[in-house]
């Protein structure tokens, strides 16, 4: 797979996988938020079996296609999402799982195949050694596949991170990404007060950590295009905008 500027056989992705080793760090949990991903899952979840992650979380919101009994068959725990229909309430769902286990730090990506697992790896570092509480990875500053981001996609992103970065006095590129990583204590402290349901919970999350006063990173991460078609349309943009301009004010 050919990547805009950096493939995957680049230095920038082989430095995450060969120094990073989630071996050495066997306390992470995995989770991704699915829904209708049957084209995606299986082969993501092979990607992240190699990168090193043995814990792995799908938490589905209903698929009506073979998504729960793919992930199954490829070695996930699979559970069904409570609070209701949208992301949001898969990654509420999975924050509270998480909480229930003994892992220290939680993984998220998305499901749809346009996230890379190993390019996590490159976010451990930064949790490990403290300099972070919350680390996201920027789409828009890491290698993106020809095509996986549309200009206004790319522009509305780039607006709202602007916009919720100067509200903390930061920069932040990519806060609408599906990229986390978040030690236990800041999902201790912040899960209680998620309340999203939908597309909005990335936004939530940045603003609910740097109000919490937690350290929040980012890092570039690589971006390729989805498979199967995109959940995110048009109304929904105009959703999230809604609450970008709702968190502004929070």
């Amino acid at each position: 797979m050919t990547l805009m500027a950096i493939d995957t056989k680049s230095k920038f992705s082989d430095s995450i996988t060969q120094k990073h080793d989630t071996a050495s760090y066997p306390k992470i949990l995995l989770m991704i938020p699915t829904l209708n991903e049957e084209d995606a899952i299986e082969g993501l979840l092979v990607e992240a079996r190699a990168a090193g992650f043995g814990d792995i979380l799908v938490v589905d919101g209903f698929s009506s296609d073979r998504t729960r009994e793919i992930a199954e068959r490829a070695g996930a725990s699979v559970i069904l999402q409570g609070f209701g229909k949208g992301k949001g309430c898969g990654v509420r769902t999975g924050m509270r799982e998480f909480l229930r286990g003994s892992a220290e730090f939680l993984c998220i990506i998305d499901g749809d195949g346009t996230n890379i697992p190993s390019h996590l790896l490159g976010m451990v570092p930064l949790v490990k050694s403290g300099e972070a509480d919350v680390v996201l990875g920027s789409r828009t500053r890491g290698p993106r596949e020809m095509d996986a981001m549309d200009m206004l996609s790319l522009a509305s992103n780039l607006v709202v991170s602007f916009l919720l970065g100067m509200k903390f006095r930061r920069l932040f590129s990519d806060v609408q990404t599906g990229y986390w990583l978040l030690k236990r204590r800041t999902v201790e402290r912040i899960y209680p007060t998620i309340r999203s349901t939908g597309f909005e919970i990335e936004l939530e999350l940045f603003v609910k950590a740097f109000k919490a006063g937690l350290i929040v990173r980012e890092v570039p991460v690589g971006f390729r295009r989805r498979k199967g078609s995109t959940k995110f349309s048009f109304m929904l943009r105009i959703r999230n905008l809604y609450y970008a301009l709702r968190f502004l004010a929070y």
